[in-house]
């Protein structure tokens, strides 16, 4: 279940009920990762090139966003920034809001920095699209 901005609440069944906020600098990698979504059908895809415009998205269509899938170095507001806004940010009904960290990185103090804003999931690029539905997937069971 996830609560809308508005207080009310809609029940998400499948990964076909989701909106998602893809945050990625590159666009060429948002382009794709863009067409990966709609290719499994999500509901709603809404792009932003860094968390600057990430977090304006979600002030005027949080009620829209189920999850999030956000790139961890990006100009302007990177998204270990992005993460600690969302997490921290006093009465946000999105604080916890499912995050699923997209980056090239497989470091282990890059993960475990992520893993303590509360993420959920991790995908590495390039992102294919079964390991894009299972951890979308993953991410919805665990807030149900």
């Amino acid at each position: 279940m996830v609560v809308e901005a508005g207080g009310g609440t809609r029940k998400i069944r499948t990964i076909h009920d989701l909106g998602v906020l893809l945050v990625e600098d590159d666009d060429f990698t948002r382009k794709l990762i863009s067409r990966l979504l709609h290719d499994i059908k999500v509901r709603a895809v809404f792009e932003a090139a860094d968390g600057i415009q990430a977090l304006d998205i979600l002030r005027k269509n949080g009620g829209e966003v189920d999850a999030a899938i956000c790139d961890l170095e990006m100009p302007r507001m990177g998204g270990l920034d992005l993460l600690h806004a969302l997490r921290t940010a006093t009465g946000n009904p999105l604080a916890d809001l499912p995050v699923l960290v997209l980056t090239g990185h497989r470091e282990a103090d890059v993960v475990k920095r992520a893993i303590a804003y509360g993420i959920s999931g991790y995908l590495v690029k390039p992102v294919s699209k079964a390991d894009l539905t299972k951890r979308l997937s993953f991410a919805i069971q665990k807030k149900q």
